[in-house]
């Protein structure tokens, strides 16, 4: 089974995935490669230079990219490859909405996909982005991509809004087990 997790910035995507992550034996992170900055622990990413993603991006490694927020970020070939070889595992990868629906496309018939958005209040992100270290203007700018998320939470098989992360995580958990009848 594929996880396809979005939502907009700050709202604790990759937080939850490692928490996730370390209660299933059988899930893994679905890795996508970048040019942003590693935040400090962060261990989810191939973390490449611009010069080196746009050399493979040019090689065809990628199967979709996107730049968002000033860095690229893209799902690589050989990820997708290792989903389809190992259908009895799950797999659990952060993207953005216009991703989402890509993968889907890709996956249909393949792999059993299920997708989550995760949501709260601007005024929680913005405080949850400035005490991860983003400037205000920074935390503006990625905020105001939310606007354009949020016209595509109907497209996700569930919406979460999470102010409180442990019963985010419960009712994903929840949400998977249903996932597996």
């Amino acid at each position: 089974m594929v996880i396809i997790m979005s939502g907009v910035s700050g709202v604790g995507k990759n937080t939850i995935i490692q928490k996730l992550i370390e209660q299933y034996d059988n899930m893994y992170f679905f890795r996508s490669a970048t040019t942003r900055p590693r935040r400090e622990g962060e261990t989810i990413y191939d973390f490449m230079s611009e010069e080196e993603f746009l050399r493979k991006k040019e090689e065809g490694a990628f199967f979709e990219t996107e730049f968002t927020h000033g860095y690229w970020y893209a799902t690589q070939y050989s990820e997708l490859e290792k989903l389809i070889n190992n259908p009895q595992n799950i797999y659990i990868k952060d993207i953005e909405v216009h991703g989402n629906r890509k993968l889907r496309e890709y996956f249909n018939g393949k792999v059993k996909v299920t997708s989550i958005f995760l949501d709260a209040p601007d005024e929680v992100l913005y405080q949850r982005l400035i005490k991860r270290g983003e400037s205000e203007e920074r935390a503006k700018i990625r905020l105001s991509r939310g606007v354009m998320e949020r016209q595509y939470k109907d497209e996700y098989d569930l919406v979460i809004e999470n102010l409180d992360m442990q019963k985010t995580i419960d009712t994903i958990k929840e949400f998977i087990s249903k996932q597996g009848e």
